[in-house]
């Protein structure tokens, strides 16, 4: 009985401990002397999957391990440690086991040892070891990543940084940590408390400031710096987290891509300026040249001087093409040149073309034929002028090689849609051809087939540079095929958009007859003496009446005192240019000079040029040097000829009785300050801030009905308005003086003052053109 009571209680407690063993997820294993489990407690089913009763004996080993030669090795340890060949390592161990899905568990074990047996415990560490497994993971990454990773609390303090810090900045992770980090990286203290300030706006508010958080310059720990570009975002906890990347090189490189690109543009625009002023400097005695051969070769000449003249006047054009020539490269190279989108005739621009280069063809006896495709459009948009300047060179070229034969153009259609075209050009020729090895090069610039062709022919070899350049801005592709000795053949296309298909009278130019006499009153403003005597002997040949100036102070002087019809303004001028001479024409003398024409007469071609001079107010411009054809038309365009606006004389001279007003008189300030420019201008730039003060006293002080203070003001002006001569404006002054003073009078003093206000307003005026000359004399 005593026997049994005892099993029982045996089974109850083992019973209890079973369960205490499986809430408690630990895992006991009992081995024996040889190595064999004699238990395993019932919780290896949660854990492992496996029941207890399949993992006695010797099958534990070949269940739970995942190779046979580490099975072998734990049982061989328990052996020898039982039978006392090892020594007992109470320390715990880790050991994973192989689940019966084939997954793995890790447990950590404790072992004990008692008589004849060995007794493992275990507790699953799986979940930590994953964890911990994650961690390292992290931290390698962390190691390895080329960014700099920071978490930073609300304080501004680096609660964390990545370990990349070394390798980016130099700083152990120690050094940044807290506030470290903005003592170590920023030596102004104030710029440190900025950019907290704008952290903190853009992580907790979303407003960027004016200091860039985005890219930062940060000082390393050997005291270079480095631009760090920050990715920056709000983290748990009241914390934000800071990516950071090294864009120093990409910094670097692109300021040294700046610089190049500066440099090259320095370059490339000083490469302009030489060009531009080069051909200012060339177009300017060419215009004397071509000009008075023009005006030569109207005379009555003998053969001889005629021939002599002609060769004269096609020599300054073949120079005048090639300055051109050379321009046109220039701005093609920069990618300045410009083209149009207009609609034109393209068969009317063809023959206008074919028409000009006959002449040169029939000077060497060779014919020059144009064969238009019926189907190839009439009404086209596109670029007239450049396709012009295209077909003029191909056709110029072919003419210069060919001695013999013919030059054809043909041209059609190659395929349309319902706005577009694509329109073929050829031009071909019998002429010396290009030998083969140099056909790939002629479109090189300063190139030609052979070394001896610009001594024979002439030219410089640009003429198909320019093409080429031409025909890709148009969008379109040019081809050469030639036989040295027989001819060559020039092949492109441009794409064109269709034009109005509705029926058009064209107009036809009339010829251009200059005989009829303009009669104008012209002012000729040009420093050059020689263009002034050439412009001055054309003008008069067409009976104008001309007034020479030598530069724009004199030209705006001179608009003073005449009402002129049309103004000739030369804009590279000493001591006044055309620009700012025309800005005081066209705003600070009088509504009737500002209606004067002015025509800007320049030999800088460029577009900035051009839309400089129509910014300063001129009305049209001419290029030197300029044919009298060119001259004609812009001033019959601008001259007053007619009957609407072709005055009398005697009508011009009551206008200019009225226009331009003028109120001062410098003569006394000039006589006092001995002509002195510089003093003269101080005292003008005083006596318009007295004015100034002036209407502004006279107007608060009428509206307040305060006497005294206008007296004050009057009788302080007083001296001024005689010294600067306003005779208009003394009485004036000298009466609102006494009746201020006397406060008597007052009723209709307000049409005094008006009178008054609106005096000193021209008077205003006429001293500020004043001022502006001097100081251009000065």
């Amino acid at each position: 009985m005593k026997i049994v009571k005892e099993n029982n209680k045996e089974t109850e407690n083992k019973t209890i401990t079973n369960l205490l063993l499986n809430e408690a997820d630990i895992l006991v294993v009992s081995y024996n002397r040889k190595g064999e489990v004699t238990y395993i407690s019932p919780v290896a089913e949660r854990l492992i999957g496996y029941k207890s009763r399949k993992l006695l004996r010797n099958r534990w080993w070949d269940l739970t391990f995942f190779s046979k030669e580490e099975s072998k090795l734990f049982k061989d340890k328990i052996t020898e440690t039982i039978s006392g060949e090892r020594e007992f390592n109470p320390k715990p161990y880790q050991r994973k086991l192989k689940c019966e899905n084939e997954k793995e568990k890790w447990i950590e074990w404790r072992d004990s040892l008692s008589e004849n047996k060995i007794v493992s415990v275990g507790i699953d560490i799986t979940y930590w070891k994953k964890k911990e497994a994650l961690k390292i993971q992290s931290d390698k990454i962390l190691e390895n990543v080329n960014s700099l990773i920071m978490v930073s609390n609300n304080k501004d303090e680096i609660i964390f940084s990545s370990p990349s810090i070394k390798k980016m900045l130099g700083y152990e992770v120690e050094e940044v940590m807290g506030d470290k980090w903005w003592d170590v990286t920023y030596d102004n203290k104030q710029e440190a408390v900025k950019t907290k300030e704008a952290i903190n706006n853009y992580v907790n508010f979303n407003i960027k400031n004016f200091v860039d958080i985005s890219k930062r310059k940060i000082k390393a720990r050997n005291g270079e710096y480095k631009w760090i570009e920050w990715h920056i975002s709000k983290g748990e906890n009241d914390t934000y987290i800071s990516v950071g990347t090294d864009i120093t090189d990409r910094i670097l490189t692109d300021i040294e891509l700046k610089k190049a690109k500066e440099s090259a543009e320095e370059s490339l625009k000083v490469k302009n300026e030489f060009l531009a002023n080069m051909s200012h400097e060339i177009r300017t005695p060419l215009n004397a040249i071509i000009g008075f051969t023009d005006l030569l070769l109207e005379t009555k000449l003998t053969s001889e001087q005629k021939l002599h003249l002609e060769t004269m006047q096609n020599s300054g054009e073949i120079l005048l093409s090639l300055i051109n020539d050379v321009l046109d490269l220039s701005k093609l190279e920069s990618g300045k040149l410009e083209t149009e989108v207009i609609p034109f005739n393209l068969h009317k621009q063809l023959n206008e073309v074919v028409r000009l280069m006959k002449i040169k063809a029939r000077e060497k006896n060779i014919s020059l034929n144009l064969e238009i495709d019926k189907n190839t459009p009439k009404q086209v948009i596109g670029d007239p002028t450049r396709l012009g300047q295209i077909l003029l060179n191909l056709i110029g070229n072919a003419i210069k090689f060919t001695n013999k034969g013919s030059v054809t153009v043909s041209v059609k259609q190659l395929k349309e849609s319902t706005n577009s075209t694509t329109v073929f050009f050829e031009i071909k020729d019998t002429g010396i051809g290009i030998v083969s090895n140099k056909i790939n090069t002629v479109f090189g610039a300063f190139t030609q087939a052979k070394s001896d062709t610009s001594r024979i022919y002439g030219g410089t070899g640009l003429g198909l540079t320019i093409v080429k350049k031409l025909v890709s801005l148009l969008n379109g592709q040019i081809t050469v095929e030639s036989k040295f000795g027989k001819g060559s053949i020039f092949k492109f296309t441009l794409p064109l958009q269709k034009g109005s298909n509705k029926i058009t009278v064209e107009e036809h130019d009339e010829e251009l007859s200059m005989d009829k006499p303009l009669n104008l009153d012209v002012l000729l403003v040009d420093d050059n003496k020689t263009n002034q005597l050439l412009g001055k002997t054309r003008l008069e040949r067409w009976g104008c009446n001309v007034d020479l100036a030598n530069n724009g102070i004199e030209g705006v002087k001179k608009t003073q005192q005449k009402l002129y019809d049309v103004i000739l303004m030369d804009i590279q001028m000493p001591i006044m240019d055309g620009y700012e001479a025309t800005k005081i024409i066209k705003n600070d003398i009088s509504e009737q000079v500002s209606k004067i024409p002015v025509i800007a007469m320049t030999a800088y071609t460029s577009k900035n040029d051009i839309k400089r001079a129509i910014n300063a107010g001129m009305d049209d411009y001419i290029f030197k040097p300029f044919k009298p054809t060119e001259v004609y038309k812009l001033l019959k365009k601008y001259g007053k000829i007619n009957e609407e606006s072709n005055k009398a004389p005697e009508v011009i001279e009551k206008q200019l009785k009225f226009e331009p007003k003028k109120y001062i008189n410098l003569k006394f300030i000039r006589e006092e300050t001995m002509n002195e420019s510089s003093i003269l201008a101080l005292l003008i730039e005083s006596f318009i801030n007295d004015i100034d003060e002036f209407l502004e006293i006279l107007d608060k002080g009428f509206k307040s009905k305060n006497w005294k203070l206008l007296h004050e003001a009057t009788h302080k002006i007083k001296p001024s308005i005689r010294m600067f001569g306003i005779s208009k404006l003394d009485q004036i002054i000298h009466d609102l003086v006494n009746r201020f003073r006397e406060e008597k009078q007052l009723n209709n003093i307000d049409k005094r003052i008006n009178l008054c206000n609106e005096i000193l307003k021209d008077v205003k005026i006429e001293l500020l053109t004043e001022l502006k000359l001097l100081k251009n004399e000065q």
